[in-house]
């Protein structure tokens, strides 16, 4: 069987009508709240027609999805031109960007936050950006390792894979107690906590 051709990319109109479909969404869940805003709704604010809308995103779930990739997409290309800086420096840019955002973006992370944690309509997003954030982190130990801060001997996988948990956990522990305290340092004191367990 021929393998599947993958899809054609979006022209410059497709792509400009796709981006305008999505700010007319996000500016409206802002407003209104997720739950009340319907796809006519985003229809009408972006002014295009309804069908325009499900051909670039087959469900309202689907913008939740797009803003949690350019968000999380976002935080990582900033902290990739931190490579001079110490590991521990390049993590805390890491949770203070993801921290930061996440308090500015109350209303929406909520939502995400509900429909992700490894099961639900936002699973499989949540999936490719933990293995993003998994090579990420990854890069980090071993920055830290030629460097003599975190013991070389410790397997760098498990490693990543341990700060993508807690990174998650500590997150959904913010939006389960109401998002009241400071996220950026929630994670930065459970880091730590962890990271003095692995510094050389």
């Amino acid at each position: 069987m021929d393998e599947l051709a993958p899809p054609r990319p979006l022209s410059q109109r497709a792509k400009a009508n796709r981006d305008r479909i999505y700010t007319a969404a996000i500016e409206l869940i802002r407003e209104r709240g997720y739950d009340e805003v319907t796809m006519t709704d985003i229809a009408k604010a972006a002014g295009v027609a309804r069908a325009s809308v499900f051909n670039h995103f087959p469900a309202k779930l689907a913008f939740l999805g797009e803003w949690f990739e350019r968000f999380t997409r976002q935080v990582l290309r900033e902290a990739g031109q931190q490579t001079g800086n110490s590991a521990w420096a390049r993590l805390v840019f890491v949770l203070e960007a993801m921290g930061r955002g996440a308090h500015a973006n109350k209303d929406i992370i909520i939502h995400v936050a509900s429909l992700a944690m490894g099961h639900g309509p936002l699973a499989a997003t949540e999936a490719e950006l933990d293995d993003e954030l998994q090579l990420f982190f990854a890069d980090i130990i071993r920055h830290g390792q030629r460097e003599g801060e975190i013991d070389p001997g410790l397997d760098v996988d498990f490693l990543a894979d341990m700060w993508v948990g807690l990174l998650t956990v500590t997150a959904h522990d913010w939006v389960n107690r109401g998002q009241v305290s400071d996220l950026s340092s929630d994670l930065k004191s459970r880091f730590q906590t962890l990271f003095r367990g692995i510094e050389k």
